[in-house]
């Protein structure tokens, strides 16, 4: 990279944050990019709606940017990267994935876009972290008293986790965090056990990763699934955002939806966290509210959406792609 490469790349960093007032996330330690990212997605709420993808790593991450950049013209605003299912742990290979996702997600945020990681979290007793694994229950009481073996296991695999997202700290690359996701769906080990270990849960996680870990480049994405379970709920003080993942057709655009996060939300953003099919923009602006975002699954659930939709969405007036994301100042 050039040096005129990292200056534009700073300055694009500097417009970015500048643009918008300090919001007031959960955290109080957040970072000057973390608060900055929040209050732009504040500003844009009811306004805008921010085009996502979740593209895994790797060889699908590039089929897929590939494949919405040939369709549409765009890149979207805002990436959701896949932080767990890596395999063996503790294994070179699961380190080599970590590295790659550090780097991808450092040049995703220099290149203008927004950074968001979702963790499938397999079973911490398991030997191997595949979407499998996250459906092997796990004894949540046990894992939050120390001295057990449960303990020892889910401390492991949040330091190791910790680790990754540090880097990506230690580089100013704010992160919207999106840990135990769909949690009051009762399908992943999260939920299993109930609405109060399930809180319980996602308490000692912020805890951990925000006193003991000092993770204060993180935004906290709360997402339901969509059975929108709302009295599954562990705190305002412990999220930044409130999302919902919507698969069932016909449900995604639905105003009922938004006003039910709304009424748990507290005037934070409220995403469609998780889609195949994107909502038509026109007919939500219709019925008054936008989502603050959509990401869509990775891809044949993103190419559920026929090539001319996807790309008149990912053209609308109503939805900001990374291009129009706000510049970089003129050197």
């Amino acid at each position: 990279m050039t040096i005129r490469t990292h200056m534009i790349a700073a300055a694009l960093i500097l417009s970015f944050l500048a643009m918008a007032a300090f919001g007031a996330p959960a955290n109080p330690q957040a970072s000057s990019e973390a608060r900055k990212v929040l209050a732009y997605l504040e500003s844009i709420q009811g306004q805008k709606m921010l085009a996502g993808h979740h593209v895994m790593y790797g060889g699908m991450m590039e089929r897929d940017l590939g494949y919405l950049v040939e369709t549409t013209g765009k890149y979207p605003a805002l990436i959701e990267f896949e932080a767990g299912i890596f395999a063996r742990k503790y294994h070179e290979d699961y380190a080599s994935i970590e590295r790659q996702l550090v780097r991808d997600a450092i040049d995703w945020w220099k290149a203008g876009g927004l950074v968001a990681m979702c963790w499938h979290w397999g079973n911490p007793l398991e030997p191997v972290n595949t979407y499998p694994n996250t459906k092997v229950k796990f004894d949540i009481e046990a894992a939050l008293k120390e001295g057990t073996p449960e303990h020892e296991a889910l401390i492991k695999d949040l330091d190791v986790t910790a680790g990754m997202l540090k880097e990506l700290r230690d580089a100013n690359v704010p992160v919207l965090w999106r840990p135990l996701h769909e949690i009051c769906g009762g399908w992943f080990w999260w939920s299993m056990q109930g609405q109060e270990n399930a809180e319980k849960l996602w308490r000692f996680i912020y805890t951990h990763y925000t006193d003991h870990h000092q993770l204060n480049n993180l935004l906290w994405v709360y997402s339901f699934s969509q059975e929108l379970r709302t009295d599954w709920f562990p705190g305002l003080e412990y999220m930044d955002v409130v999302g919902v993942d919507i698969y069932r057709e016909g449900q995604q655009g639905k105003r009922a939806h938004f006003e039910k996060l709304a009424s748990v939300a507290g005037g934070r953003p409220i995403a469609l966290s998780e889609c195949d099919l994107i909502p038509d923009p026109d007919a939500m602006k219709a019925d008054s509210f936008l989502w603050n975002w959509f990401t869509t699954w990775h891809s044949r659930w993103m190419r559920k959406n026929e090539p001319t939709k996807l790309k008149d969405i990912y053209n609308h007036d109503l939805v900001l792609t990374r291009d129009e994301l706000p510049k970089p100042v003129e050197q």
